[in-house]
């Protein structure tokens, strides 16, 4: 089973978030929630975007870092809008993660001071359209990830599948569940063909 760390949105670490890892706990993953707000958490995005805007991108970037050491066995990470930024860093830059999951965002590999690695498995999941998404900075991310499983969801909100926010859809987000599980199982099973090869 994996072992992940899973890196909040804009507006913190909320129920909705902690409530999917739950979930991902009751399928025998392991899944670590790093709280880079402490604590915080706001009902507009906007002020949880000025709020990370304090805090500054190199302390955010710190703070994926600082989750990866003192999680030394995590090897798959997930990322929720500002939190894919920090997902992303850590596939890129840790060898031991192999794979990677990015919801509502995404960025060029080099926007990040690296290269994308091949080996990572990719799964971007992305309303279409939506307002705080770069098609071109998916693009960009794709272009060096040709291997990636890209999911658009048409006419659903940002943060779609975060059932504590007014964004929530049902349905979208039951299928993400069901696509991001799925992904997680066949990792699992890919790396016990391995181990048996």
């Amino acid at each position: 089973m994996a072992e992940i760390l899973l890196f909040h949105h804009a507006k913190g670490l909320t129920e909705g978030l902690l409530s999917f890892a739950d979930r991902l706990r009751a399928n025998g993953h392991t899944v670590h929630c790093p709280d880079c707000y402490a604590g915080a958490t706001f009902d507009n995005i906007d002020e949880g975007v000025a709020y990370a805007q304090r805090i500054g991108h190199d302390a955010l970037q710190e703070a994926a870092h600082s989750a990866a050491r003192r999680h030394r066995d995590a090897d798959v990470v997930i990322g929720y809008s500002l939190g894919a930024m920090q997902a992303q860093l850590l596939a890129q830059d840790r060898r031991r993660f192999r794979a990677c999951l990015l919801v509502g965002g995404a960025l060029p590999p080099a926007a990040l001071g690296g290269v994308w690695r091949h080996e990572v498995a990719l799964q971007i999941h992305v309303a279409d359209p939506d307002e705080w998404v770069e098609p071109t900075e998916i693009d960009a991310l794709l272009y060096h990830a040709p291997h990636a499983r890209i999911y658009r969801y048409a006419g659903k909100k940002h943060l779609f599948m975060d059932e504590s926010l007014p964004d929530y859809d049902a349905d979208a987000a039951d299928q993400f569940e069901d696509r991001a599980t799925a992904w997680l199982a066949d990792l699992d099973e890919h790396q016990r063909s391995r181990q048996m090869a």
